[in-house]
């Protein structure tokens, strides 16, 4: 339905997908043409999330979806994804602050040299007793 031949969309499709996710992800622009590197960092981190869920993945791999955005962007994002996974969609996220993972994942894996170290609930672990095993 999106892709016509050769990976093209029509420019009416483009636009159309355009305003689809300005609306659904909340991002600030002052025009639909505006450069993307003109956003701010968050509503910039919006329009990558925005650019991967049009290919309308099953697994979505986040790494660092929050460095070098504020701290309002940032519970913004995190409202996102929490919505993108209650509609069924798996998330990857992969972050350096153990309280960012801890409240926004239904589980936390903690890797050191390529390989799972630990294995974590949030709730039925502490936040401290992770961040104490993360920092050890």
């Amino acid at each position: 339905d999106k892709v016509l031949s050769g990976g093209f969309i029509s420019s009416d499709r483009k636009w159309s997908l355009v305003s689809s996710w300005i609306r659904d992800l909340g991002i600030r622009i002052g025009k639909q043409e505006d450069a993307v590197s003109t956003l701010s960092g968050g509503n910039q981190q919006r329009v990558a999330i925005a650019k991967w869920l049009a290919t309308e993945p099953k697994l979505l791999i986040l790494d660092g979806p929050t460095v070098g955005v504020d701290v309002g962007a940032r519970a913004g994002i995190f409202d996102i994804v929490s919505k993108l996974a209650d509609s069924g969609l798996s998330i990857i996220l992969i972050s350096d602050e153990v309280p960012e993972v801890y409240f926004n994942a239904d589980r936390v894996l903690h890797m050191a040299q390529g390989r799972i170290v630990g294995e974590y609930v949030p709730g039925a672990t502490s936040l401290q007793a992770i961040e104490e095993a993360v920092y050890a």
